[in-house]
């Protein structure tokens, strides 16, 4: 009976031993592994991403139900806000800098660091990491886990280069540069004055679930012909989507243009009360030695505008793109 005890004694000591072996075992393994996961495999659950520099810059990017609102006032530009995501979800370890590159690694990214917060839908941090600088062979980006001592070069397959470009702090870089983002069916009115030709001014009604197209002077004659309602309708549906080319808000001469008679001015309202203003003002092709390049029409060549939007921000905007809005009254009577 004393053997029997002892045996189950010494089953239980060893059993109990090898329990906390184990445990440790896990334990310090999952630790490593975190420490090391910086991605976010499933991407929905991001909902909000504060990027901040050692500068003082900082953005924060919150998902909407249709797109990504930058600060609280913007909305984020589509194409950047898809990079953004591609590299929190598939940013991978490369390697693990040799312990004599550690010391100045660290030194560089508590320096010269991105701060980077990922958040889920309840408002929970789901990953936080510190962005430093590029590999002497500028395929790899040294980065460390928040709360972390040991610094890692990542990358993200299929793209090579500085990952560090993507968590841009800037806020300027992260908007949208749409002009008009408008669907057909939240469209009442737009109305297109060109001032030195008033002929060809136009305004365009919802009315019911038709629209109604009147000059935009009284004084100018109206067609006395049928307009399509397909006419309108493609018309309308070129302001889905009208883009920028750049913004110009810091652009030298911007009060002096601004004081100009514009060429055009572009409104359109819809049916939420919303009102968008949009002034534009040529910018005339010259030659190198500064004479304008005329059209075989007498005119001067237009490939780019300067836009007034809303008198808020100063754009740059190519006739290439914004053109097919740029109609003339009689164009709806072809």
């Amino acid at each position: 009976m004393k053997k029997t005890l002892t045996l189950l004694l010494l089953f239980l000591i060893i059993g109990g031993f090898t329990y906390y072996l184990t445990t440790k075992k896990d334990t310090k393994t999952t630790l490593l592994t975190e420490a090391r996961n910086f991605a976010v495999a499933d991407i929905d659950q991001v909902h909000k991403i504060f990027i901040a520099d050692r500068n003082g810059k900082n953005i924060t990017l919150e998902r909407k139900v249709d797109h990504w609102q930058l600060n609280g006032k913007y909305r984020a530009n589509p194409s950047s806000v898809s990079n953004l995501l591609n590299t929190i979800q598939k940013l991978k370890i490369k390697y693990t800098p040799p312990r004599t590159a550690i010391k100045n690694i660290i030194n560089d990214i508590a320096t010269n660091n991105i701060k980077v917060e990922i958040y889920n839908q309840g408002g929970k941090k789901i990953r936080g990491y510190y962005v430093g600088g590029v590999t002497n062979d500028e395929l790899g980006t040294h980065m460390i886990k928040e709360d972390e001592e040991e610094p890692f070069v990542t990358y993200v397959p299929g793209f090579e280069g500085s990952l560090r470009v993507r968590y841009m702090t800037e806020e300027i870089n992260w908007r949208d540069k749409a002009i008009f983002q408008e669907r057909l069916v939240d469209i009442q009115a737009v109305s297109i004055e060109y001032p030195k030709q008033k002929n060809k001014s136009f305004k365009i009604e919802r009315v019911g679930k038709a629209f109604n197209i009147m000059p935009f002077y009284e004084n100018t004659p109206k067609i006395n012909r049928p307009v399509a309602q397909g006419q309108i309708e493609k018309y309308l549906i070129g302001y889905e989507r009208l883009v920028a080319e750049n913004f110009a808000n810091h652009y030298e001469e911007r009060d002096s243009i601004e004081q100009l008679l514009p060429f055009s001015i572009i409104r359109l309202k819809t049916k939420h009360a919303e009102e968008k203003v949009i002034k534009l003002h040529p910018i005339i092709k010259k030659s190198k030695d500064g004479k304008m390049i005329i059209s075989d029409q007498g005119t001067g060549i237009i490939e780019k505008y300067f836009a007034d939007v809303d008198g808020a921000d100063f754009m740059l905007i190519q006739q290439l793109v914004f053109g097919k809005i740029l109609w003339g009254y009689e164009n709806f009577y072809p």
